[in-house]
């Protein structure tokens, strides 16, 4: 039986390796973005990062990649759809709300350090 802290390592070390295959601009930018979003979470809520993000996704070329990506892999890890994540968490009632952020903010310390030793992405590296 594996700890959930154990899941969320391997399922953050799949993902961020999903990443690496990509060009280096795409992982430039989503490594500083992995750094990044806790910060955002905290300060916006979880809510507005993810729409951030969103929007930032729908934009031509490496950035809009990089922010797919990180939309897609906050769904896997929460359990929703990539489509509907916005639309998921904006109805989410508190306690819901509250658990898709604990649980995000949990398991991200993992991209982050993936980021930086998969991606070669330190802190302050990237865009966001």
């Amino acid at each position: 039986m594996k700890t959930r802290a154990q899941i969320d390592m391997e399922k953050a070390h799949r993902l961020v390796t999903e990443v690496s295959g990509r060009g280096a601009e795409v992982k430039k930018i989503y490594g500083g973005v992995c750094h990044s979003f806790p910060v955002m979470v905290r300060t916006c809520g979880l809510c507005q990062a993810i729409a951030f993000s969103q929007d930032k996704a729908t934009s031509e070329g490496d950035r809009g990649q990089a922010h797919s990506l990180l939309l897609k892999h906050v769904a896997a890890l929460i359990g929703l759809q990539p489509d509907s994540l916005l639309q998921n968490i904006l109805n989410a009632n508190a306690k819901e709300y509250m658990f898709y952020t604990r649980r995000i903010l949990s398991a991200w310390i993992y991209f982050k350090r993936f980021a930086v030793s998969i991606l070669d992405v330190d802190s302050g590296q990237g865009e966001s």
